[in-house]
């Protein structure tokens, strides 16, 4: 027991205050963790509404009025229309695709970097 309070004495910590420092990390993590919006449902409620708008259009052709609209409505939720990374599929109408969409806000960004891997 000596031992482990000569060498905290040296590292000048004490095991309670690391402790709560890790919780607390912890907690902030999945704080901000949960703030991160899905692009999957931003996607499915940009294609809902889309829908209700321009049904007579398909989002196949990135210029019609349908897929435009999903492009914006995702621009608005703070997402940027990207074709180049590798998950976004052109055998897939690319404007309905979560992956086509990078985000903008750069947190947001770096953190849905790790969740993708």
């Amino acid at each position: 027991m000596r031992a482990i309070s000569v060498e905290n004495e040296v590292r000048g910590s004490h095991p309670a205050t690391d402790m709560r420092l890790e919780v607390v990390l912890l907690l902030v993590a999945f704080a901000v963790a949960g703030c991160l919006p899905d692009q999957a449902k931003d996607v499915a409620a940009c294609r809902i509404e889309a829908d209700r708008f321009y049904q007579g259009y398909n989002t196949v052709d990135v210029n019609n009025p349908r897929s435009q609209y999903v492009i914006a409505c995702m621009v608005a939720k703070g997402y940027d229309f990207d074709v180049s990374p590798a998950a976004c599929d052109s055998r897939h109408p690319l404007p309905t695709q979560p992956t086509c969409y990078t985000s903008s806000n750069w947190l947001a960004w770096i953190l849905g970097q790790f969740r993708s891997h």
